[in-house]
């Protein structure tokens, strides 16, 4: 498992640190945060083991949460039943099918938590971060 790239307390992640680490993933994350420019953004800090966490949310509601690692990043959210079958309806890749439909049921939602590496992760990233947005209007 690789290890997530900001981990220390004192050093919350800024833009050149971001961009550096990401690196030729950095357009898809600036894409992704250029989109949601009237969400509130957050970072979080939670322990050695887990580091720094960017939070999203958009009128109270939480959207999504990244995790920043060497070369790319996931982007995670947790899902009502409902969105979830809007989200099994779309055109999707079976692998993210799979995560979809296998994922555990916690108080606060079904979580699930995509790794953005290329275009194509993205592009199937970015569509669920717009559908979101349309269903938690």
């Amino acid at each position: 498992m690789e290890q997530r790239y900001f981990v220390v307390k004192a050093e919350m992640p800024r833009e050149p640190a971001i961009k550096a680490a990401l690196a030729k993933t950095y357009p898809l994350y600036a894409t992704l945060d250029g989109y949601t420019e009237d969400c509130v953004k957050e970072w979080k800090y939670y322990n050695r083991r887990y580091g720094w966490s960017l939070k999203v949310t958009r009128r109270k509601k939480p959207l999504y949460w990244i995790i920043v690692y060497s070369g790319y990043f996931q982007l995670g959210f947790s899902m009502t039943e409902a969105e979830r079958e809007e989200f099994l309806a779309m055109d999707i890749r079976d692998s993210t099918r799979h995560a979809i439909e296998d994922a555990e049921k916690f108080p606060e939602g079904l979580p699930v938590q995509f790794s953005v590496k290329d275009q194509a992760s993205f592009d199937e990233v970015f569509a669920f971060v717009k559908r979101l947005i349309e269903l938690r209007a």
